[in-house]
């Protein structure tokens, strides 16, 4: 039996709308859902302070330690699988001081905040004689990567007063730093590129908000309706215009979060970024700021860049030991955010006249973008 074009058009049509919300569906579960860890190793006045932050919600994938299943994790329920936490982190952080493995037996458990997420520390300490002052610092990390291969850590080495930094992934996942006259200083810049890179690529709100100020770049709004602009060059210069915008804003709120001159509770800022995305899209089916796209690209990339700090925040550094964790990670989010701009701008400039572009992508796309992203804005107020 053949179907009429109408049928088939209909199924079709049927068919990518079923994808297009199955899709929208993962993006607002996984909405800053990133996966941190943070460990350091402190050597002061002879003795070596070891700290483990690992998510509950990470541990829970690997423990499932909701007991009673009620969507939380309560301190009695941690406490309660105290002993497999503690054999997970032996078992996975190693350390090693001047070459020589260090037994991590003795510890304690504690629970502390990152942003708007719940961390169990874990902490150990020892005393070290002057014997064995410390010519090297290593720690090796295999914590959550069963369950999570985006999850990252990241490392703070600080020997008297002397810090190096790290970021530590399934391929990269030991970080050493030797200490002493003529000894070169690590400082993780490439590590922290690839972060910057990865933390952008994995932002899906940070590269919605993006898509819904480039979607329009390709066309003009006359007399009430979107159609394709005539040469490319009115097109780069509107997405120049819009990202030069964005970097700059979140680039400034980035280094001044980063430094701690500027703070803004992540339970502030998380709902105002969904906010910002849910705008964009808006303005791409009835505009109420037709040439001013870059203006709400560098008033809402103020408020991005607190989102972009986060992690370096809580490595808790100063002066000149956040110089290059600041610079390698925001170097690696302008990296990122080109790639994206560099993939779309081409793709669309050659589709903007097109149904396909016109209807789907700018219509259609710029509805989803805003349906996912009052999703995260419910989310994170209710959460």
């Amino acid at each position: 039996m053949r179907m009429s074009p109408l049928t088939a058009c209909s199924t079709l049509r049927a068919e990518w709308l079923v994808c297009l919300f199955a899709l929208l569906a993962h993006l607002t579960a996984l909405a800053h859902q990133a996966s941190d860890g943070y460990v350091s190793l402190l050597v002061t006045n002879h003795q070596l302070t070891v700290r483990v932050d690992l998510a509950v919600r990470d541990l829970d994938a690997v423990f499932g330690l909701d007991d009673n299943v009620d969507g939380s994790v309560t301190w009695g329920e941690l406490s309660a699988h105290q002993a497999e936490i503690a054999q997970y982190v032996r078992t996975n952080v190693s350390v090693k001081v001047s070459d020589r493995l260090i037994d991590l037996t003795p510890f304690e458990l504690l629970v502390d905040e990152h942003g708007d997420a719940s961390f169990a520390v874990w902490r150990f300490t020892q005393t070290i004689s002057d014997r064995d002052k410390p010519s090297a610092l290593e720690v090796r990390y295999r914590c959550i990567f069963e369950v999570d291969a985006l999850h990252r850590a990241f490392v703070k080495l600080e020997n008297e007063g002397d810090v190096r930094t790290g970021m530590l992934s399934p391929a990269e996942n030991t970080c050493r730093a030797a200490f002493g006259v003529g000894e070169p200083r690590p400082h993780g810049l490439r590590s922290f590129i690839r972060e910057g890179i990865w933390h952008i690529w994995t932002g899906y709100d940070h590269v919605l908000f993006l898509l819904a100020l480039l979607l329009p770049a390709v066309v003009l709004r006359t007399e009430g309706e979107w159609k394709a602009v005539a040469r490319l060059r009115p097109a780069l210069w509107s997405v120049l215009k819009t990202v030069t915008a964005f970097t700059a804003a979140h680039s400034l709120t980035l280094s001044l979060a980063a430094l701690g001159w500027v703070k803004m509770s992540p339970r502030i800022v998380e709902p105002v970024i969904a906010a910002s995305v849910i705008l964009a899209a808006l303005n791409n089916l009835r505009p109420f700021f037709l040439e001013k796209g870059w203006v709400v690209a560098f008033v809402f990339g103020l408020i991005h860049g607190f989102g972009f700090a986060g992690a370096l925040q809580e490595m808790d550094l100063a002066g000149g030991s956040l110089a290059w964790p600041l610079l390698g990670f925001n170097l690696g989010v302008e990296c990122g955010q080109a790639v994206i701009v560099l993939m779309f701008v081409p793709l669309a400039f050659l589709l903007r006249s097109t149904r396909f572009y016109q209807i789907g992508a700018l219509r259609f796309g710029s509805v989803g973008i805003a349906v996912v992203a009052l999703g995260w804005l419910v989310q994170r107020i209710v959460s």
